[in-house]
Protein backbone atom coordinates (compact mmCIF):
# COMPACT_ATOMS: atom_id res chain seq x y z
CA UNK A 1 0.00 0.00 0.00
CA UNK A 2 2.79 2.75 0.79
CA UNK A 3 4.58 1.49 -2.25
CA UNK A 4 1.87 2.41 -4.56
CA UNK A 5 1.05 5.57 -2.41
CA UNK A 6 4.64 6.57 -2.99
CA UNK A 7 5.29 5.46 -7.35
CA UNK A 8 1.80 7.31 -7.47
CA UNK A 9 3.36 10.41 -5.75
CA UNK A 10 6.78 9.73 -7.95
CA UNK A 11 5.09 9.59 -11.15
CA UNK A 12 1.80 12.32 -10.87
CA UNK A 13 4.54 14.85 -10.21
CA UNK A 14 6.44 13.85 -13.08
CA UNK A 15 3.07 13.89 -15.02
CA UNK A 16 1.78 17.17 -13.63
CA UNK A 17 5.20 19.18 -15.12
CA UNK A 18 4.74 17.65 -18.61
CA UNK A 19 1.79 20.29 -18.82
CA UNK A 20 2.63 23.82 -19.82
CA UNK A 21 -0.13 24.99 -17.89
CA UNK A 22 0.94 23.27 -14.94
CA UNK A 23 4.75 24.59 -15.32
CA UNK A 24 2.83 28.24 -15.62
CA UNK A 25 1.11 27.44 -12.19
CA UNK A 26 4.07 26.06 -10.79
CA UNK A 27 6.72 28.39 -11.59
CA UNK A 28 5.51 31.77 -13.44
CA UNK A 29 2.28 32.25 -11.67
CA UNK A 30 3.28 33.17 -8.08
CA UNK A 31 6.10 35.76 -9.11
CA UNK A 32 3.47 37.38 -10.68
CA UNK A 33 1.46 37.33 -7.72
CA UNK A 34 3.94 38.36 -4.94
CA UNK A 35 4.42 41.53 -7.17
CA UNK A 36 1.23 42.46 -7.26
CA UNK A 37 1.16 41.71 -3.22
CA UNK A 38 4.58 43.39 -3.01
CA UNK A 39 3.22 46.56 -4.76
CA UNK A 40 0.14 46.70 -3.11
CA UNK A 41 1.76 46.58 0.35
CA UNK A 42 4.76 48.40 -0.36
CA UNK A 43 4.91 51.26 2.20
CA UNK A 44 3.65 48.42 5.30
CA UNK A 45 5.47 47.58 7.96
CA UNK A 46 7.75 44.59 7.86
CA UNK A 47 5.23 42.13 9.95
CA UNK A 48 2.54 43.54 7.82
CA UNK A 49 4.52 42.52 4.70
CA UNK A 50 5.60 39.26 6.03
CA UNK A 51 1.49 38.25 6.60
CA UNK A 52 0.00 39.15 3.44
CA UNK A 53 2.56 39.49 0.99
CA UNK A 54 5.18 37.06 1.95
CA UNK A 55 2.36 34.57 3.28
CA UNK A 56 -0.76 35.97 1.23
CA UNK A 57 0.91 35.83 -2.09
CA UNK A 58 2.60 32.30 -0.96
CA UNK A 59 -1.12 30.93 -0.37
CA UNK A 60 -2.39 32.00 -3.48
CA UNK A 61 0.29 30.04 -5.58
CA UNK A 62 -0.16 27.09 -2.99
CA UNK A 63 -4.07 27.01 -3.57
CA UNK A 64 -3.24 27.65 -7.44
CA UNK A 65 -1.85 24.27 -8.03
CA UNK A 66 -4.42 22.49 -5.21
CA UNK A 67 -7.07 23.67 -7.03
CA UNK A 68 -5.69 23.74 -10.97
CA UNK A 69 -4.66 20.04 -10.04
CA UNK A 70 -6.46 17.89 -7.72
CA UNK A 71 -9.90 19.17 -8.96
CA UNK A 72 -8.77 18.48 -13.01
CA UNK A 73 -6.88 15.19 -12.05
CA UNK A 74 -10.23 13.65 -11.90
CA UNK A 75 -11.89 15.33 -14.72
CA UNK A 76 -8.68 14.43 -16.61
CA UNK A 77 -8.65 10.40 -15.94
CA UNK A 78 -12.26 10.55 -17.20
CA UNK A 79 -11.59 12.28 -20.79
CA UNK A 80 -8.12 9.48 -21.24
CA UNK A 81 -10.59 6.29 -19.94
CA UNK A 82 -8.55 5.71 -17.04
CA UNK A 83 -10.99 6.82 -14.56
CA UNK A 84 -12.63 2.79 -14.18
CA UNK A 85 -9.44 0.94 -14.41
CA UNK A 86 -7.76 3.17 -11.62
CA UNK A 87 -11.31 2.83 -9.44
CA UNK A 88 -11.52 -1.15 -9.67
CA UNK A 89 -7.92 -1.37 -9.46
CA UNK A 90 -6.32 -4.06 -6.41
CA UNK A 91 -5.23 -0.56 -4.67
CA UNK A 92 -8.05 1.20 -3.17
CA UNK A 93 -9.07 4.25 -4.97
CA UNK A 94 -8.54 6.64 -2.00
CA UNK A 95 -4.58 5.70 -1.75
CA UNK A 96 -4.21 6.81 -5.81
CA UNK A 97 -6.38 9.85 -5.08
CA UNK A 98 -4.32 10.87 -1.85
CA UNK A 99 -1.19 9.86 -3.62
CA UNK A 100 -2.00 12.05 -6.26
CA UNK A 101 -3.22 15.03 -3.75
CA UNK A 102 0.21 14.87 -2.30
CA UNK A 103 2.06 15.42 -5.35
CA UNK A 104 -0.09 18.63 -5.94
CA UNK A 105 1.00 19.96 -2.37
CA UNK A 106 4.35 19.01 -2.87
CA UNK A 107 4.32 21.30 -5.99
CA UNK A 108 1.98 23.46 -4.25
CA UNK A 109 4.58 23.96 -1.20
CA UNK A 110 7.76 24.71 -4.21
CA UNK A 111 6.01 27.32 -5.54
CA UNK A 112 4.78 28.73 -2.31
CA UNK A 113 9.02 28.99 -1.20
CA UNK A 114 9.47 30.54 -5.19
CA UNK A 115 7.55 33.08 -3.88
CA UNK A 116 9.42 33.42 -0.48
CA UNK A 117 12.41 33.49 -2.80
CA UNK A 118 11.47 35.66 -5.08
CA UNK A 119 10.33 38.98 -2.64
CA UNK A 120 13.85 38.21 -0.71
CA UNK A 121 15.93 38.54 -3.79
CA UNK A 122 14.42 40.73 -5.74
CA UNK A 123 12.31 42.95 -3.69
CA UNK A 124 14.71 42.50 -0.49
CA UNK A 125 11.57 42.15 1.84
CA UNK A 126 12.71 40.71 5.36
CA UNK A 127 11.85 37.14 6.68
CA UNK A 128 11.89 37.42 10.11
CA UNK A 129 10.27 34.44 12.05
CA UNK A 130 10.67 34.25 16.05
CA UNK A 131 10.39 30.25 15.98
CA UNK A 132 11.47 28.60 13.57
CA UNK A 133 10.27 24.90 14.77
CA UNK A 134 7.34 25.88 15.69
CA UNK A 135 6.68 27.87 12.40
CA UNK A 136 7.59 24.42 10.96
CA UNK A 137 5.37 22.32 12.73
CA UNK A 138 2.78 24.48 11.44
CA UNK A 139 3.23 24.57 7.76
CA UNK A 140 3.55 20.65 7.93
CA UNK A 141 -0.21 20.75 9.97
CA UNK A 142 -1.12 23.42 7.16
CA UNK A 143 -0.35 21.47 4.56
CA UNK A 144 -1.97 18.05 6.11
CA UNK A 145 -5.22 20.54 6.55
CA UNK A 146 -4.91 21.32 3.05
CA UNK A 147 -4.89 18.09 1.57
CA UNK A 148 -7.70 16.63 3.72
CA UNK A 149 -9.57 19.80 1.92
CA UNK A 150 -8.17 19.00 -1.69
CA UNK A 151 -9.09 15.12 -0.76
CA UNK A 152 -12.92 16.43 -0.47
CA UNK A 153 -12.53 18.50 -3.45
CA UNK A 154 -11.74 15.67 -5.65
CA UNK A 155 -14.19 13.61 -4.61
CA UNK A 156 -16.90 16.01 -4.83
CA UNK A 157 -15.82 17.18 -8.30
CA UNK A 158 -15.88 13.39 -9.05
CA UNK A 159 -19.56 13.42 -8.47
CA UNK A 160 -19.87 16.24 -10.79
CA UNK A 161 -19.55 16.55 -14.82
CA UNK A 162 -18.56 20.00 -13.98
CA UNK A 163 -15.68 19.67 -12.94
CA UNK A 164 -13.76 21.84 -15.11
CA UNK A 165 -16.26 24.77 -14.33
CA UNK A 166 -15.94 24.32 -10.43
CA UNK A 167 -12.72 24.43 -10.65
CA UNK A 168 -12.73 28.01 -11.95
CA UNK A 169 -15.62 29.21 -10.31
CA UNK A 170 -13.65 28.63 -7.01
CA UNK A 171 -10.27 29.33 -7.21
CA UNK A 172 -10.64 33.78 -6.93
CA UNK A 173 -13.47 33.50 -4.34
CA UNK A 174 -11.12 31.74 -2.25
CA UNK A 175 -8.53 34.32 -2.73
CA UNK A 176 -11.09 36.42 -1.49
CA UNK A 177 -13.12 34.81 1.19
CA UNK A 178 -9.94 33.29 3.05
CA UNK A 179 -8.19 36.62 3.15
CA UNK A 180 -5.03 35.94 1.89
CA UNK A 181 -4.16 39.33 0.82
CA UNK A 182 -6.33 41.14 3.35
CA UNK A 183 -7.56 40.29 7.36
CA UNK A 184 -11.17 38.43 6.95
CA UNK A 185 -12.46 40.90 9.77
CA UNK A 186 -12.88 43.26 6.76
CA UNK A 187 -15.33 41.27 4.93
CA UNK A 188 -18.67 41.91 5.61
CA UNK A 189 -20.46 39.96 8.25
CA UNK A 190 -22.60 37.94 6.10
CA UNK A 191 -19.44 36.69 4.35
CA UNK A 192 -17.21 35.46 7.40
CA UNK A 193 -19.22 33.04 8.90
CA UNK A 194 -18.24 31.32 5.75
CA UNK A 195 -14.43 32.37 5.90
CA UNK A 196 -14.28 30.04 8.78
CA UNK A 197 -15.77 27.22 7.28
CA UNK A 198 -13.01 26.97 5.09
CA UNK A 199 -9.39 25.26 6.04
CA UNK A 200 -7.26 28.01 4.03
CA UNK A 201 -8.76 30.80 6.89
CA UNK A 202 -8.03 28.63 9.65
CA UNK A 203 -4.75 28.18 7.99
CA UNK A 204 -3.25 31.22 6.90
CA UNK A 205 -4.01 33.05 10.39
CA UNK A 206 -1.96 29.98 12.05
CA UNK A 207 1.17 30.33 10.20
CA UNK A 208 0.61 34.33 10.89
CA UNK A 209 0.02 33.85 14.33
CA UNK A 210 3.10 31.74 15.03
CA UNK A 211 5.26 34.00 13.03
CA UNK A 212 4.26 37.09 14.80
CA UNK A 213 6.58 38.33 17.57
CA UNK A 214 4.57 37.90 21.29
CA UNK A 215 1.92 36.41 19.97
CA UNK A 216 -1.20 36.15 21.95
CA UNK A 217 -1.32 33.10 23.04
CA UNK A 218 -5.31 32.85 23.03
CA UNK A 219 -5.64 33.94 19.30
CA UNK A 220 -2.52 30.94 18.69
CA UNK A 221 -4.73 28.45 19.93
CA UNK A 222 -7.36 29.80 18.83
CA UNK A 223 -6.24 29.24 14.86
CA UNK A 224 -4.84 25.38 16.14
CA UNK A 225 -7.98 24.44 17.28
CA UNK A 226 -9.71 26.00 14.19
CA UNK A 227 -7.90 24.14 11.91
CA UNK A 228 -8.49 20.69 13.93
CA UNK A 229 -11.83 21.27 14.17
CA UNK A 230 -12.64 22.13 10.63
CA UNK A 231 -9.84 19.27 9.55
CA UNK A 232 -11.50 16.84 11.38
CA UNK A 233 -15.10 17.94 9.58
CA UNK A 234 -13.81 17.71 5.85
CA UNK A 235 -12.63 14.15 6.75
CA UNK A 236 -15.91 12.81 7.39
CA UNK A 237 -16.87 14.75 4.63
CA UNK A 238 -14.37 13.30 2.44
CA UNK A 239 -15.58 9.96 3.90
CA UNK A 240 -18.69 10.65 3.30
CA UNK A 241 -18.15 11.31 -0.48
CA UNK A 242 -16.06 8.72 -1.21
CA UNK A 243 -18.93 6.32 -0.28
CA UNK A 244 -21.02 8.30 -2.38
CA UNK A 245 -18.65 8.17 -5.83
CA UNK A 246 -18.20 4.39 -5.07
CA UNK A 247 -22.10 3.32 -4.58
CA UNK A 248 -22.93 5.47 -7.69
CA UNK A 249 -20.14 4.01 -9.46
CA UNK A 250 -21.20 0.48 -8.68
CA UNK A 251 -24.69 1.33 -9.12
CA UNK A 252 -24.49 3.42 -12.70
CA UNK A 253 -21.68 1.93 -14.01
CA UNK A 254 -21.02 5.68 -15.56
CA UNK A 255 -18.12 6.95 -13.53
CA UNK A 256 -15.79 7.00 -16.55
CA UNK A 257 -18.54 8.83 -18.38
CA UNK A 258 -17.31 11.96 -19.82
Amino acid sequence: MMRALFQTIRVHMGISMARPMFQFIIWASPLFLATIAIFIYSSASPERIFHYVILGSGFMALWSSIVFSSASDINRERFYGTLEIIFVSPIPFAVILIGKIIGNTIWGFLSMVLSFVYLVFIFRVDITIPNPFTFLLAIIFVLFSLTVFSFFLSLAFTLSRQAEALMNFIEYPIYLVCGFMFPVAILPIWVQPISYLLPPTWAIELLRQVSTENSNNVALHSSVLGLLAVTLVYIVLGIICYRAVEKKARIYGKLGVY
